[in-house]
């Protein structure tokens, strides 16, 4: 059976990424007893260089085109979901799991959800960009928490550029005391710590608060999302489901939403005024692919086939509302790359203006039009007058 492959965009910075893949590694031995080398997931690991400094003033700009440029690169290897042990790097989330059609691990919510319960007064020790964008104490609040205001800032940016020159443990302990006992000082009940060069010094930490790895959350989360894909390869392999987010592909006919695909497909420019009668039929005839906001039909992909020899693609569609988040693509992805559809011979489809869309998907213009022909009804969907 095919073992999903994790995709890690590390190197933020160099000396975190071999404990973050350290815990990875734990994270298996402690969820499901990994115990010899071929119990352990294939992962791609890339060491990303990134223009981070922590004593300067972060080019935005820079920093997201080299995370984009990463995760691109990531993604064309065929990685089925990517994390980036970087907390500074989801400031750009929205825009980052935006440009590639696999989903991306969001570190940020996985480290809130992990939050004391009933929220609790949080002190946060992070990278400079990262505190600054506020992407943490938002969170925080948002669960009905209270985000612990320490100045510390120039400490913590201190103790992040010693990781990078220093391996004395003393001089671990002593920052890491200096900074825990000012958060005990300044009434916080737990401690978030988001940042992966910390992270890999927190082996030296000696107190009784509440101490919450953003990094740790995210490779446990890895681990569970591995875990899940490997026990439902079998039902990927007949394309059933697939997840990014808070949306779903599923080629599932009984969560076809009938009223929606035809609410769409009666006003598209390909066949407007079809019945509803005629979708239902259309539907039971193909093989059929929902896009699903959670338990909502956002989007469709219908294929008429023999499931041997011919395909045709056709109501392609993601509601105007969810567009702009690839989520066409990886639509499109999914049914190009279903393994009854990719040993047809002869797959084609019909598009007004979407030929880049599909031409990314290996579909080309007709070498020989002049060998097709066709007879063309549009009056059929037309009500009778």
């Amino acid at each position: 059976m095919q073992q999903p492959t994790i995709g890690i965009l590390a190197g933020m910075g160099p000396r975190s990424t071999a404990p973050f893949i350290d815990l990875v590694i734990t994270e298996c031995q402690e969820q499901y007893g990994a115990k010899d080398d071929i119990d352990f997931p294939k992962m791609m690991i890339c060491s990303l260089p990134a223009p981070f400094y922590p004593d300067r003033a972060t080019d935005h700009a820079a920093m997201e085109a080299t995370l984009r440029a990463g995760l691109e690169g990531m993604a064309r290897t065929g990685v089925d979901f990517i994390a980036i042990p970087c907390n500074t790097a989801h400031i750009y989330y929205p825009k980052l799991s935006a440009c590639i059609d696999v989903p991306l691990l969001n570190m940020v919510e996985l480290a809130l959800d992990a939050g004391p319960e009933p929220a609790r007064s949080i002190a946060l020790i992070a990278a400079r960009p990262t505190v600054e964008s506020g992407i943490y104490q938002d969170g925080i609040r948002r669960r009905g928490g209270q985000p612990i205001d320490v100045d510390w800032q120039r400490e913590v940016d201190a103790l992040i550029g010693a990781t990078r020159t220093s391996r004395d443990p003393a001089l671990f302990r002593a920052s890491w005391d200096s900074l825990l006992r000012r958060a005990k000082s300044a009434g916080a009940d737990a401690v978030l710590l988001a940042c992966m060069d910390l992270s890999a010094i927190k082996a030296h930490i000696e107190t009784d608060l509440r101490l919450i790895d953003a990094g740790q959350c995210l490779a446990r989360e890895i681990v569970a999302q591995w875990l899940s894909r490997r026990r439902a390869a079998p039902l990927e392999a007949e394309g059933r489901e697939h997840r990014r987010g808070r949306y779903r592909v599923s080629s599932n006919p009984q969560e076809l939403d009938v009223a929606a695909i035809h609410a769409y497909l009666t006003r598209s420019y390909w066949a407007a005024g079809i019945t509803r009668e005629l979708v239902a039929q259309s539907l039971q005839g193909s093989m059929c692919f929902g896009l699903f906001e959670e338990d909502r039909q956002v989007g469709f992909a219908r294929v008429v086939t023999d499931r041997a020899t011919f395909a045709y693609l056709c109501d392609v569609y993601v509601l105007e509302e969810h567009q702009g988040q690839g989520l066409g693509k990886w639509l499109v992805g999914i049914v190009a790359e279903h393994p009854t559809l990719k040993k047809v011979r002869r797959f084609v489809l019909a598009t007004k203006d979407a030929h880049g869309l599909y031409a990314r998907f290996g579909f080309t213009p007709l070498p020989a039009p002049e060998r097709f022909m066709e007879i063309f009804r549009p009056e059929v969907y037309w009500p009778a007058r």
